[in-house]
């Protein structure tokens, strides 16, 4: 498994930005911790990349991909598991259609991590028009809250990492708090695109 893991890496190493957040928070998310998905830029290559050791320890849409899935879901996986740490990985839009949910995390003290990856945008979306439409943009960018100030509205935790460094060092802090969820603000920009690996060539056997 190594050495498969090794090779899907060098052969996907255009996606490093992706890479090096998720090397951030597998670093720092223990092998029984578990990592909930979303249909973002960071939740496509994660489920391509990211190393996962023990069963109903990765959970995801697939590709059915609903908006505002990760954060509600995670909460419900943080409810059910409280003896280990849930992350949340989202976009900013994502992260929106569910997001005042975070009354709910506070009202029953479920100390779930929440990681926004912010790019203002739909990204997967806006790419799309932008290489097969002519850079003709509609309904793609975001009017977005200051993330971190929304969540302290709430009397939750909350942190801000622009490198993959910061990210770790907000995870171990969320992490030594049980008693309170947290929100991570991540700033990024513009992603490379995972879907050369997604909608690979089909193989067929004999």
């Amino acid at each position: 498994m190594s050495a498969r893991q090794a090779f899907w890496r060098k052969r996907m190493a255009k996606l490093a930005p992706q890479i090096a957040f998720l090397d951030a928070i597998r670093a720092e998310l223990p092998e029984d911790g578990i990592l909930v998905d979303e249909v973002t830029q960071i939740g496509f290559a994660a489920r391509l990349l990211l190393p996962v050791y023990k069963p109903r320890t990765f959970l995801s849409p697939g590709y059915q991909d609903p908006l505002g899935w990760g954060f509600a879901t995670a909460l419900g996986a943080q409810h059910a598991r409280p003896d280990v740490p849930v992350v949340a990985i989202s976009g900013d839009g994502g992260f929106l259609f569910t997001a005042t949910e975070l009354a709910t995390a506070m009202r029953h003290k479920i100390p779930l991590t929440t990681i926004v990856f912010n790019d203002g945008a739909y990204g997967n979306v806006r790419r799309i028009q932008e290489e097969r439409y002519g850079n003709r943009l509609i309904g793609s960018d975001l009017t977005n809250p200051d993330f971190v100030a929304f969540a302290k509205s709430f009397d939750a935790d909350a942190a801000r990492a622009t490198t993959p460094a910061d990210l770790r060092t907000a995870l171990r802090h969320a992490f030594a708090r049980p008693d309170v969820p947290t929100v991570i603000e991540v700033p990024v920009g513009a992603m490379p695109s995972p879907w050369e690996f997604i909608f690979m060539d089909k193989i067929r056997g004999r």
